[in-house]
């Protein structure tokens, strides 16, 4: 791979401290057609020359050519373990709007489904009559860590059994979980029942978590590709993981994107030494949760917050700042700004507040505004060779 310049300032001479730019968060904005993929491109050739890890989260496929990179794409050869998300994860991935009662019972029947296929090791729903309290104590207690994996694909099964209840009259006996199903709970429950059954088909729920396995065809659990490619260093590579199967399916694209963000700064917490690490996601207002309330819990903010302690960073690209919550873009101390076309926009950014912000909007494709260790330049960067 030969070596090229990321970058050519106005002066003429080359800016190629690509590693300075990517030790602290960096933010790439500027309009469609102004140069955000062609920079994100080049970006990527120069830290595979200088042998820095970088995982891209790719929610429109636009990476999946990108050379000298391992591919991971969701729905064809990786798949996500449901053992990952919590209730309130999986009701978001799969659109489910449970009330109260129904997402304690989702809770209890993932419970039941993994001591099913862990501790019992049979894919059939988990009977509940008739079971001694004691003997199911017994068995969550046994559930660890290494028990998170059930299958989804029972769960509407599933929750029927939970809908269980002592006997009326004198036999009862209250040592067991129950003795019959409380039939008026479950016809009232009956419609939600059904759109869960109906969830547990959908494409979505298939491309998710690969409930039938073909023969002969395998798939990597995404959290395990990740841990994988985080603990051991491999020479000019970059990891792509191919989100592009749920583009019509946002709140899952959110979840999963949020999730693998959690989990690479846990990895990265979790490693005595950590090599430097760069995740790159592109257009990633898209994948913030719309409800503000819910930020400070998601993945991409989270990381934003405390990457750099474990020397993670992450490098975002956006349309416009604008598109960004306050809270989140005071996070970015390094940006690449390609032409904006109004000057709220620049003034959206803390580190621009002294620029002539007339600039961003004469800039070519190609062109940005480059501000990285406290200095401003006009740059081009160049199109990657390779990538």
């Amino acid at each position: 791979m030969p070596k090229q310049e990321f970058a050519i300032g106005q002066d003429g001479q080359a800016f190629d401290d690509v590693q300075a730019l990517v030790q602290r968060h960096l933010l790439i904005v500027g309009q469609t057609g102004s140069g955000k993929t062609t920079t994100t491109l080049a970006l990527l050739h120069r830290l595979q020359e200088l042998n820095h890890t970088a995982i891209v989260l790719d929610p429109t496929g636009e990476y999946r050519h990108l050379s000298h990179a391992v591919r991971y794409q969701l729905g064809i050869n990786a798949y996500l373990d449901p053992g990952h998300l919590t209730v309130d994860q999986l009701c978001q991935a799969l659109s489910l709007k449970l009330g109260p009662v129904l997402r304690e019972k989702l809770h209890s029947a993932i419970n039941a489904l993994r001591i099913q296929q862990n501790l019992v090791q049979t894919a059939q729903p988990y009977v509940k009559l008739g079971v001694p309290i004691r003997d199911y104590q017994r068995q969550l207690e046994q559930l660890g860590d290494w028990a998170r994996s059930y299958q989804p694909r029972l769960l509407a099964r599933q929750l029927v059994e939970e809908f269980i209840i002592p006997c009326t009259d004198e036999k009862v006996d209250y040592s067991l979980l129950g003795q019959d199903y409380a039939r008026q709970q479950i016809s009232q429950c009956w419609d939600t029942l059904t759109t869960i059954r109906e969830r547990m088909v959908s494409r979505e729920f298939r491309i998710l978590f690969d409930p039938d396995p073909q023969r002969g065809q395998v798939k990597t659990d995404l959290f395990f590709a990740l841990k994988m490619f985080v603990s051991q260093h491999t020479s000019r590579r970059t990891l792509v993981i191919d989100l592009s199967a749920l583009r019509r399916f946002g709140p899952a694209q959110r979840v999963v994107i949020s999730l693998l963000m959690k989990q690479l700064l846990a990895d990265q917490i979790q490693q005595v030494r950590p090599r430097p690490v760069t995740a790159v996601i592109d257009e990633a207002h898209r994948y913030l949760p719309t409800d503000l309330h819910d930020l400070s819990t998601n993945g991409i903010f989270q990381v934003l917050r405390e990457g750099r302690k474990v020397r993670l960073s992450l490098t975002l690209t956006t349309q416009s700042p604008l598109d960004l919550p306050a809270r989140l873009r005071s996070q970015f101390t390094n940006l690449l700004i390609h032409q904006l076309t109004t000057p709220e926009e620049l003034a959206a950014l803390s580190q621009t507040s002294n620029w002539d912000r007339t600039r961003a909007a004469r800039l070519d494709p190609g062109e940005a505004l480059l501000w990285c260790q406290h200095r401003l330049k006009v740059i081009r960067v160049q199109q990657a060779q390779r990538c």
